[in-house]
């Protein structure tokens, strides 16, 4: 067992010398101290007994360059003290105890300086794991009364309130005046802020909850909501096949440390959780990526259950998307092909150039049939120029040109071309607002908006301010189908020229040749993704373009296709139609996909829709996939009278017709003044769905069909419906009763206080879906669903399975170590 072998190896350490040749440091022997505080409660053997006496007696020698060191020592004698405590004499315990406090005492005061660094936080390297260790020691010693008078400026109370108060409430010991989680996670949603850095501190939080709940015998999940925000986030997060996604620094990896937390979550979680954790635990999808399972060893022996009797199931909600989140999350369902697509929505200070100068705005990454079709380029850092994946050219979002006064052509993307300025360490300089999330069963979508006043300028870290500001609003919509729509509204009074990026992608590569950490990589050497593309219906052979120079390809079009096969070795095909027809503009770059290491940093198309310079511009582009013999989409542009695009997307099923512009337009069949309009006509039925925005009526085939009215106290909703046929009426899912109707029977008037709202008009000949909004581009009804199964009110009873029990934390953790323990 590997708890008894690794304590076995340090019977043999003289913890008293303050020279060993290795391992020196506090942080390492703290470690092997409580690698015998656990073997001698597993086996209750003198020999482990006595060696971790004498580690604790000798807590203060050894080396501690750095304040972590002390905060991980912290952490590994408190658990030690505790697990040995119930062997040592009066004799001993005191010095221990006043040993161990000083310690805390000193590592406490190092977490702001001892007051002289109140607005220096550093989440990941140190404060976020420094926290959970001087709550734990807290505990460890909470009925510690100082009674040698020794020296210190703190004890355990304050020591607690680290871990609890100041993590999740408001850190008194910084003077920003909120919580300390709130620089390494999203409060409202559990993501981390950086991406891969929460390997940093997940095992520190792992502890610390586990040794609250048992210790308080409460839930630290259920007392502090966002810990389980934190702990099951993947869950929402991942792509369908369990890889994590390239958010800022995060690759395509396995994250599997939640056998940690799962026996404090009830039944229905620990099946959700078990269900993932079946499908990721040794996972080999894909050879080039790596798991991270950093729930420690020693934890797992300890709470880590017989989870045979659990049923595995698909949580009950599919999407995650949330109008005060910093990560957008739409999912078909829990399939490993289902459609999957993110939308970076970031509006966190959180004092780190690693996420906030990651110039990701409103950028989308796009999953389906089993492959990743369009991805970020994450953090790019062992090949060729090594960006880190922080410009314009390494997101699926928008760059900008100034016709008027061209920008100097980048070093990293041989472009005259720039991305919007996202920020850095100072703070957020173009924030994302979300304005709407809609969720119903025939439709999911968000809108969400921006104000560009900067780009990036010379580099990553400098800013060209524009002489006119530019708003942005990106709408993803989502209907009931396999298909997604992007609406992209720019709209400043000064021309620019606008162009969409997307970065045709594969979880299926030729990896790059591993030089063994050496980054003086040539071309030659480099892999790329596998893949063909398509440019109105001509293959254009992007892989032997050279690296980074931007190409124009004299093609103008609306459709671009792109072919691979999956990981599970199946063609797919992603099918992007874009109005108004653009330039094409292609660039061979580098982006890290199918991994986390130098193999999966490879080449990829990089390729840009290009508009004339306008001061406007209102792009609708349709993503839809599909295995090579399943396509059954047609998808066309539609002739627009007035200012705006229109497209129309045909199947067996129905045909959706897709606008967005300004002012009176006509386009097909319909007459609007809306921003947005998606409207689904079923084959075979007089029934219909609509969403209509930021306009006062709509009109088919020459006849009133709905006409809105803003009033007081709301809006008027006048619905054209057969003649003398309403049955009910429902708002937002609820019957809904303030309605009448008029002109002669033949429309129904609803009144409404809300101005964003769907509604549902039941008839006896025809049942109308009915989204309305009062915003100018789409920003349909503010209906932000939180998806159940992420916070539960339930916390299942303690079990017990017999066999011995021993303490953690002043006998207050029990430890369930009969035939269901994992051992490792």
């Amino acid at each position: 067992m590997g708890i008894i072998n690794s304590a076995d190896a340090s019977l043999s350490r003289d913890f008293s010398n303050p020279n060993w040749a290795s391992y020196n440091r506090i942080s390492y022997r703290s470690g092997f101290a409580s690698d015998l505080g656990l073997a001698y409660q597993i086996t209750k053997e003198q020999k482990y007994l006595d060696k971790g006496r004498q580690a604790l007696l000798n807590l203060d020698v050894g080396d501690a360059p750095y304040d972590m060191d002390r905060a991980v020592a912290l952490r590994g004698y408190a658990l030690a003290y505790d697990w040995i405590q119930p062997g040592l004499s009066s004799t001993d315990d005191t010095p221990i105890r006043d040993k161990l406090a000083r310690l805390a005492d000193r590592t406490y005061r190092d977490l702001n300086g001892d007051g002289t660094k109140k607005t220096y936080v550093s989440f990941a390297d140190y404060h976020g794991q420094a926290y959970p260790s001087v709550a734990i020691a807290g505990l460890a010693l909470e009925d510690y009364t100082n009674p040698n008078r020794i020296s210190l400026s703190s004890g355990p109370e304050d020591w607690t309130k680290a871990g609890t108060d100041y993590l999740f409430v408001n850190d008194e010991l910084h003077t920003y005046n909120r919580p300390l989680i709130s620089y390494g996670f999203d409060e409202e949603s559990g993501k981390h802020l950086l991406g891969s850095y929460k390997t940093y501190v997940i095992d520190d939080l792992l502890w610390w909850f586990q040794v609250y709940s048992v210790h308080y015998d409460k839930n630290m999940l259920e007392d502090y909501p966002v810990a389980k925000k934190i702990v099951t986030s993947e869950l929402w997060e991942t792509l369908p096949n369990g890889y994590m996604n390239n958010y800022v620094t995060s690759g395509n990896t396995l994250e599997t440390y939640q056998r940690g937390i799962l026996s404090l979550l009830n039944d229905q979680e620990k099946g959700e959780m078990l269900r993932y954790l079946d499908q990721t635990k040794g996972d080999t999808l894909l050879p080039y990526s790596r798991e991270n399972d950093l729930a420690p060893t020693k934890l797992l022996y300890i709470v880590y259950e017989n989870y045979n009797g659990i049923s595995r199931e698909s949580p009950e909600w599919t999407s995650h998307l949330d109008e005060d989140a910093i990560y957008q999350v739409f999912r078909g369902d829990w399939e490993e092909d289902a459609d999957w697509l993110s939308l970076v929505t970031f509006d966190v200070e959180s004092n780190s150039n690693r996420d906030s100068a990651h110039h990701d705005q409103l950028s989308i990454e796009y999953y389906s049939r089993g492959d990743l079709l369009l991805a970020d380029a994450g953090e790019t850092k062992h090949v060729l120029d090594t960006y880190y994946g922080q410009y314009g050219v390494h997101h699926n979002s928008i760059q900008i040109e100034d016709p008027q006064t061209p920008f100097a052509t980048s070093f990293w993307a041989d472009s005259q071309a720039r991305g919007v300025y996202k920020g850095d360490a100072g703070g957020i300089d173009t924030s994302v607002t979300v304005d709407t999330v809609i969720q119903t069963p025939w439709i999911k979508g968000i809108a969400a908006s921006e104000t560009i006043t900067d780009l990036i300028g010379d580099d990553w870290s400098t800013k060209n301010t524009l002489a006119s500001p530019i708003h942005y609003t990106r709408t993803v919509l989502y209907p009931k189908d396999d298909y997604f729509v992007i609406v992209d509204r720019l709209e400043s009074d000064k021309e620019w020229i606008y162009r969409n990026v997307f970065r045709p992608s594969s979880l299926t590569i030729s990896p790059t040749k591993d030089k063994n950490g050496d980054k003086k990589y040539v071309e030659s050497e480099i892999g790329h993704v596998k893949g063909s593309l398509t440019l109105n219906d001509d293959s254009y052979g992007w892989l032997s373009l050279p690296y980074k120079r931007e190409t124009e390809t004299g093609i103008t079009t609306n459709s671009v296709t792109w072919e691979t096969t999956n990981p599970y070795r199946k063609p797919v095909q992603l099918n992007l139609f874009s109005v108004p027809a653009s330039e094409i503009y292609i660039t061979k770059h580098v982006g890290r996909i199918a991994g986390y290491a130098a193999a999966s940093e490879v080449f990829l198309p990089v390729l840009y829709l290009r508009n004339r310079p306008a001061e406007e511009l209102f792009r609708i582009t349709v993503l839809a996939s599909g295995y090579l013999n399943e396509m059954d989409k047609k998808t066309e542009e539609l002739p627009v009278t007035g200012n705006g695009n229109a497209i129309r997307v045909g199947s067996s099923a129905n045909t959706d017709t897709i606008y967005s512009g300004t002012g009176d337009a006509t386009f097909d069949i319909f007459k609007t003044d809306a921003g947005t309009v998606f409207f689904r006509q079923p084959k075979n039925s007089a029934d219909y769905y609509c969403m209509l925005s930021g306009g006062t009526y709509l009109r088919k085939n020459g006849d009133d069909l709905i006409g809105i009215s803003k009033t007081d106290a709301g809006m008027e909703i006048t619905v054209h419906m057969p003649k003398n046929t309403i049955q009910r009426i429902t708002r937002d899912g609820m019957p809904y009763t303030n309605f009448k109707e008029t002109n002669g029977g033949s429309a129904v008037k609803i009144i409404s206080d809300k101005t964003n709202a769907a509604f549902e008009i039941y008839s006896k000949k025809q049942t109308a879906h009915i989204i309305v909004s009062d915003e100018g581009g789409l920003s349909g009804p503010s209906r932000t669903v939180t998806p159940t199964g992420i916070i539960r009110d339930r916390y299942p009873a303690d079990q017990n399975a017999g066999g011995f029990t021993f303490s953690l934390i002043s006998g207050c953790i029990i430890i369930l170590a009969g035939w269901y323990v994992r051992r490792e």
